[in-house]
């Protein structure tokens, strides 16, 4: 018998009740990753009277959420980490913290960090099918059939879409999801120990050839050697027909996020490469800076971080088999992504087949062309993105920047050959058109792609790897049921602050700030980062405490930085040692630089001929 445990996911649909009331022991609490998990972990302990201190080993917050500008011009730019958000019950703890942020915008968050979302086009007309060989109509790509695309299929699968195939296999998976969540993945969990490839050969009696055909249509190389579970996660939100993304860039919401937080209580530049319980029940964090060594003791810890950060910190407890397995073990897929940022936008513009958002679906290396939602039919530039993943994103990382560029670009020619710019009559010809790319590759560093288990990992790791241990706490999106995800980062936070403060409500607006339904902010109500909330604010659940209103919400510990060189100076509950740097085990051994972490990002200018 397989139990799954509770999830808090179901007090998204709470009602916020009553005051927030002052926490008789006033926690302050370590949170190393500034990722969605870390700051959403930081802002509910937070709002709810503790103090907080997020340790980020990059030199910015957001984690898989980055955009990359090329320019400061409008719509000049990409995502590089997470793009899209589907309108689904699945995904309410990401639209319930937009509109958190939201009942501050216009009063206390900068312009530059306001969150509005657009819509996504998940499909458009004109975008590509280019497969075998074979162009079609990417559009409609489950409605693609294996005669289409002339792949050759045992007799009776030749006219089988990938929709209804796929829909034989995970439809009554998907439906019992979502009629009852948790028992639909008990009932899921009975095949954690099958691929999904080995569940298409040996439940549903499928040849391999009809296997290989729906991969490659709906997913990416060897994705259906993931666990069962794991795919049917992954298409439950595809069916939805609504989706957003937020204008000018999904970096707006981890800046507000980090606005509202407070800067003076993030430390960036600082990989954590110890963890340790003191005798006296606190626990201790050591990083290593640009400029030195970092110590600070906490009443807690969240460890907001992928499991490739975490068992790369050498210095830490030694937890239970099962829990040191999970960290090993935990499967992240690769990801690769570039952007490409061309003189005219002209996907738009060829004919007989212009499209404006979407994406198309091939089989040449760069699998996936997605056209941006945002700036459709303006002039002058514009951006699209190629995006692969699992054993189609390793094969891009021997190549160097350039080499990849280069390939980018003779698939991109491929998939446009011969046609024509309606505008100028003139052939379209990405080579000539360039003017310069930036990739991301995510596995290149402990940042790693994003949590997708294989057979067995949900049965045997993921309890463990969420499992508090003591006064050390965990979260990140390989902690939810929704792998991938921004609401999975979020509801990984939610119960790992839950575990350690009690039961409370996720971020989401306070009814008190809005008319009825209409997500407005209330006319002659207000709700400040910079100023503490009134009586009658505090009564219908107003934060108690948010980082921008200064040294109030600071933890009030102590901290000590052994600098390399006389950089740094002393404040905001910081000392600093006079004696030499310290080595940080087991990274540094003193004054030489360490190597970033993070996502590798290499920006080229074209031409590339």
């Amino acid at each position: 018998m397989v139990t799954v445990l509770h999830s808090r996911a179901s007090l998204t649909c709470a009602t916020v009740s009553g005051r927030i009331r002052v926490p008789s022991n006033s926690l302050n609490v370590g949170i190393v990753g500034g990722g969605i998990a870390g700051l959403y972990a930081a802002l509910l302990l937070q709002i709810h009277g503790h103090r907080v201190r997020v340790f980020e080993g990059t030199d910015r917050v957001g984690g898989r959420v980055y955009t990359h500008y090329f320019t400061q011009e409008q719509d000049q730019y990409f995502e590089a980490g997470a793009m899209r958000l589907p309108q689904s019950d699945f995904q309410q703890y990401t639209f319930d913290l937009i509109n958190w942020v939201k009942q501050f915008e216009g009063l206390t968050i900068p312009s530059d960090r306001r969150v509005e979302l657009i819509e996504y086009r998940l499909s458009d007309p004109g975008n590509r099918l280019f497969i075998n060989g074979v162009k079609g109509d990417g559009a409609s790509i489950m409605s693609t059939t294996p005669a289409s695309i002339q792949w050759n299929v045992p007799t009776g699968y030749e006219n089988k879409s990938a929709k209804d195939l796929l829909g034989e296999a995970i439809g009554d998976f998907i439906e019992a999801l979502q009629q009852d969540f948790e028992t639909g993945f008990e009932a899921l969990l009975k095949f954690d120990n099958y691929s999904f490839r080995y569940y298409l050969v040996d439940v549903m009696g499928w040849p391999t050839e009809v296997i290989d055909f729906v991969e490659t249509v709906t997913s990416q190389t060897n994705q259906f050697a993931l666990s069962v579970p794991e795919m049917v996660m992954q298409n439950i939100d595809f069916a939805t027909e609504k989706w957003f993304t937020i204008k000018y860039g999904m970096n707006r919401l981890p800046a507000a996020l980090s606005w509202l937080l407070g800067e003076d209580n993030i430390t960036y530049g600082a990989r954590v490469t110890g963890v340790q319980n003191t005798d006296d029940g606190e626990v201790t964090i050591t990083a290593i800076g640009n400029n030195g060594r970092i110590d600070a003791t906490f009443d807690k810890v969240i460890l907001a971080i992928p499991p490739a950060a975490l068992k790369m910190i050498a210095d830490r407890p030694r937890w239970g088999t099962d829990k040191e397995l999970a960290i090993r073990s935990i499967h992240f897929e690769a990801l690769y992504k570039m952007g490409l940022r061309f003189k005219t936008r002209f996907w738009e513009r060829v004919e007989p087949n212009p499209t404006s958002g979407g994406q198309s679906t091939t089989d040449l290396p760069i699998r996936w062309i997605v056209y941006p939602s945002n700036g459709i039919g303006e002039d002058g530039p514009g951006v699209l993105l190629v995006y692969a993943w699992m054993t189609d994103a390793t094969t891009w990382l021997p190549l160097s920047p350039a080499e990849r560029r280069s390939l980018a670009l003779f698939c991109l020619s491929q998939m446009y050959d011969g046609e024509v710019d309606s505008l100028t009559g003139v052939p379209v010809d990405v080579y000539d058109l360039l003017i310069g790319t930036a990739d991301a590759v995510w596995s290149a560093r402990t940042s790693t792609g994003d949590a997708m288990f294989l057979p067995g990992q949900w049965l045997t790791r993921f309890e463990p790897a969420r499992r508090s241990e003591g006064n050390i706490f965990f979260a990140g999106e390989h902690l939810s049921y929704h792998h991938t995800w921004i609401a999975g980062a979020c509801e990984s936070a939610h119960n790992a602050v839950c575990d350690m403060i009690g039961d409370v409500p996720p971020l989401r607006p306070i009814p008190f700030f809005f008319r009825d339904h209409d997500q407005q902010p209330f006319e002659h109500g207000r709700l400040s980062a910079t100023v503490p909330p009134t009586e009658e604010e505090l009564d219908h659940g107003a934060p108690l405490l948010l980082g921008s209103r200064g040294d109030d919400v600071t933890p009030k510990v102590s901290y000590q930085f052994t600098p390399h060189e006389p950089l740094f100076k002393s404040g905001r509950g910081w000392s600093q040692s006079n004696q030499n740097s310290a080595a940080a085990f087991p990274l540094h051994m003193g004054g030489d630089s360490h190597r970033t972490i993070g996502c590798e990002f290499t920006t080229l200018a074209g031409p590339a001929i």
